[in-house]
């Protein structure tokens, strides 16, 4: 993930940016605190996470164990832990149903979404 000039903005990209070592709960406990929240605000936000369909099954899992389709869901939830207002995501050529189903279960946040398709069709959406 990238912000662009504000915690406002999140990026998802096919490259997904994670620390491979360290589990999904780590790299988005520490994007949250290197953007400055409390270890109280922390937990409490990854004990709203943990409840997320597509985030529980690999939340403890290391980023080197995660497959393809895992990375891009452990990336997305690192993007929208802050609660961004905005989400940039570049979704892979055919995204799979979990991860239709993790975007779909995001609300009030407005998504750019871009795909790498042949047709060269994007769409974006208020979710």
């Amino acid at each position: 993930m990238f912000a662009f000039g504000s915690s406002d903005t999140a990026f998802v990209s096919q490259w997904h940016a994670l620390y491979p070592h360290m589990t999904v709960f780590k790299n988005v406990q520490g994007d949250l605190a290197l953007r400055g929240w409390s270890q109280d605000e922390i937990r409490s936000r990854i004990a709203e996470m943990e409840s997320w369909p597509w985030l529980s099954p690999i939340l403890y899992k290391a980023c080197r164990d995660l497959d393809e389709e895992e990375l891009y869901l452990a990336a997305l939830s690192r993007a929208i832990g802050p609660n961004p207002e905005k989400l940039l995501l570049e979704l892979p050529e055919k995204p799979s149903a979990r991860i239709s189903e993790a975007i779909a279960h995001i609300k009030n946040l407005f998504a750019l979404t871009i795909t790498n398709n042949k047709t060269g069709t994007a769409w974006n959406r208020q979710i």
